[in-house]
């Protein structure tokens, strides 16, 4: 039986890879840090969120 912990893990990596690619994209195209990383936590929860849900348990 496999465990849930790998689900937890991908929404957790889904944030950290998506608050880097905010803080890369707002240096990139000037505009807020704030923002750019806002933006990337929920890109990246929702993506990790969308493997989390779609993966075999």
């Amino acid at each position: 039986m496999v465990s849930n912990e790998w689900q937890t893990s991908v929404i957790g990596l889904g944030l950290v890879f998506g608050s880097g690619i905010g803080i890369i994209g707002s240096l990139l195209f000037d505009f807020e840090l704030v923002y750019g990383i806002v933006a990337g936590a929920a890109f990246g929860y929702l993506i990790g969120l969308a493997v989390a849900l779609t993966g075999k348990t």
